[in-house]
């Protein structure tokens, strides 16, 4: 079983009003329990971001990163928070075989960041390399 959430952040839930009966900040409350009482069992977790929403002085990409603090409100480690955001979609959609983790073999995208997001899961927010299908898109 998987859990692909589409695990707004308040302000997004603010932007939206309410969801069903229930106000933004309930709704947001109820997201970070689930994901927290999932994390707790360990049932694997895969991103969904739906952002549909827009907000001042933000573009998709930001509004995407909101969802991070979701998932640290919710206790999920960095290590955690890292495979469901990248290897687990490969792993959920059975194409493992084909992508995903660094390995011979496998078509790969890859980035680059100014640290270890095992440390700081942020640090995700300053890709400073890019490289696609084996082509660099983004040099420092």
């Amino acid at each position: 079983m998987w859990l692909v959430g589409t695990d707004f952040p308040y302000e997004h839930m603010v932007a939206f009003g309410t969801v069903g009966n229930l106000d933004a900040k309930t709704a947001a409350e109820s997201i970070i329990r689930r994901l927290s009482d999932a994390n707790k069992i360990g049932l694997k977790m895969a991103f969904g971001s739906d952002t549909v929403a827009e907000l001042p002085g933000k573009n998709r990409v930001d509004l995407m990163f909101d969802f991070l603090d979701v998932w640290k409100k919710a206790g999920a480690a960095n290590a955690d928070i890292l495979r469901a955001w990248t290897t687990n979609g490969f792993q959920l959609l059975r194409l493992s075989d084909q992508r995903g983790p660094i390995a011979v073999g496998k078509a790969a995208d890859l980035i680059a960041l100014p640290g270890n997001p095992l440390d700081d899961i942020y640090l995700l927010k300053k890709v400073n390399f890019v490289m696609k299908d084996g082509k660099v898109i983004r040099k420092p």
